[in-house]
């Protein structure tokens, strides 16, 4: 009795994972590489249309017996300073050439790599200030493939060089002819004196960021040989996003001359295959020597107001054989709407293009490797609980380091689950329930029943009496 008990309970369980699922739409397998105890999954594009949630909620990982496991939108990790130590490009300057790191530009012929970075670096000074010119202590420093900011400078040379105590002024500058001073004065020094040594070889020069520095030598010391510099930068690193990907959403609504607008202008409507999270905007008027005034805006869907997501003048010039136009607009936030529109205040004499950039959502789950897995997504009633993963994920980096990030599963190919009539929401119900009518009525009829059963043995009993 208890087996059978058993069965059925697990039939239940199994029937009720079953109906879970018919409430999505779609499927899509997971590939999971190695070991881990929480993953990554990047939306497909074939995913978003399925999506009927602006939160994108009706979206959940469910294992191999259909269970939903804890599964929720990946949150951005805060930035973490990164610093690095790069030894950089360094250039004698020729003796003649201004004083002061600000005092104006330098007049240099300079010479590059196929890389762009300096070579060799010659000048032409004039007969006078040849004749006047003593031995430079000037150097150039090329710190052009720099992305990251210059917390420090660092000299070093040659062993045997002494005693040492320079003087260093230090200006920057992105194009050799403005300049502007960054440290005034800074000593470096190598001391010894009864068995005892003294160095110093650090320039703090915190938060510069140049193309260009030049080191300028104050005193009238010796020469260093063998001069090296080296800088540590440091900068902002979080964890790989997913990558930006361009799409041009389709035009309609009389896409090719435009809907006049009152007032004069014309307006441009374009729909993407979804509502996907763009973040940067990019549009084309495809006709050369043109300029046009652009405002763009976007909204969900017909029953909605419109946004505006961008002011812009468009242009698009041609100089011989190269073509110039606008540059992208990045939006402040994403914006998940389907519908786009471009409205121009100067008749075009045909739709321009709308690009639109957006990034793949992530999402995080937890499980184990050896399981599998599926993303089922798309309900007009089914929603993902709350999930505190991201508690999870603190735990694990705590153990794993601050840089861990959970790999990424492949997403197989798309299977069917209920299909679109998971999308559609239930017809409502009718204001009266025959059923509970029903049921009411039966109640009443067995009481009334009950009741007639009783009236009759109390009447039996009065007449036997």
């Amino acid at each position: 009795m208890k087996r059978i008990a058993a069965l059925c309970v697990v039939v239940l369980a199994a029937a009720a994972h079953g109906d879970e699922l018919k409430r999505y739409a779609y499927s899509w397998p997971l590939t999971l590489a190695g070991d881990s105890a929480a993953w990554q999954v990047e939306l497909p594009l074939e995913v978003y249309p399925s999506l009927t949630d602006p939160q994108l909620r009706d979206l959940v990982v469910v294992d191999a017996q259909g269970n939903a496991v804890p599964t929720a939108a990946r949150a951005a990790d805060p930035a973490t300073s990164v610093s690095a130590r790069s030894e950089l490009p360094l250039f004698a300057l020729p003796a003649g050439l201004p004083a002061g790191a600000a005092d104006g530009p330098l007049d240099l012929r300079i010479e590059r790599d196929a890389d762009g970075r300096l070579r060799s670096i010659g000048a032409d000074l004039g007969a006078a200030s040849t004749k006047t010119a003593t031995a430079s202590q000037d150097y150039l420093i090329d710190a052009g493939r720099l992305d990251a900011t210059i917390d420090s400078l660092r000299l070093d040379w040659d062993e045997g060089a002494g005693t040492v105590n320079a003087q260093f002024a230090l200006g920057a500058s992105d194009d050799l002819q403005s300049w502007r001073s960054i440290v005034a004065s800074a000593n470096v020094l190598d001391l010894a004196q009864d068995g005892n040594r003294l160095e110093l070889h650090e320039i703090g020069v915190r938060g510069v960021h140049a193309k260009y520095l030049r080191l300028r030598r104050l005193d009238h010391g010796a020469a260093l040989p063998g001069l090296r510099v080296s800088v540590v930068t440091s900068a902002q690193s979080g964890p790989p996003r997913a990558a930006r990907e361009w799409l041009a959403p389709a035009p309609i609504d009389a896409a090719a001359t435009g809907t006049p607008m009152p007032g004069g202008g014309v307006e441009y409507r374009y729909s993407l295959p979804a509502a996907l999270p763009v973040e940067a905007i990019k549009l084309d008027l495809g006709i050369d020597n043109s300029v046009a005034r652009i405002d763009i805006a976007s909204r969900s869907g017909a029953a909605q107001a419109w946004t505006t997501r961008a002011q812009l003048t468009a242009f698009r010039l041609r100089q011989g054989d190269d073509a110039i136009i606008n540059d992208a607009t990045t939006l402040p936030g994403p914006a998940r709407d389907r519908e786009w529109r471009v409205q121009s205040a100067t008749p075009l004499s045909h739709a321009p293009t709308l690009n639109l950039a957006w990034r793949r959502d992530r999402f995080v789950f937890l499980g184990e490797g050896k399981q599998q897995y599926r993303l089922v997504a798309g309900s007009a009633t089914a929603r993902r609980a709350d999930y505190p993963v991201e508690v999870a994920l603190a735990q694990l980096r705590s153990k794993l380091g601050t840089g861990w990030q959970p790999p990424l599963a492949i997403v197989g190919t798309r299977e069917t689950l209920a299909g679109d009539a998971a999308l559609k929401a239930p017809t409502p119900t009718s204001k009266y329930d025959w059923k509970t009518f029903l049921l009411w009525g039966v109640l009443v009829a067995a009481a009334a029943a009950i009741g007639y059963l009783a009236l009759s043995l109390l009447r039996g009993q009065k007449s036997s009496s």
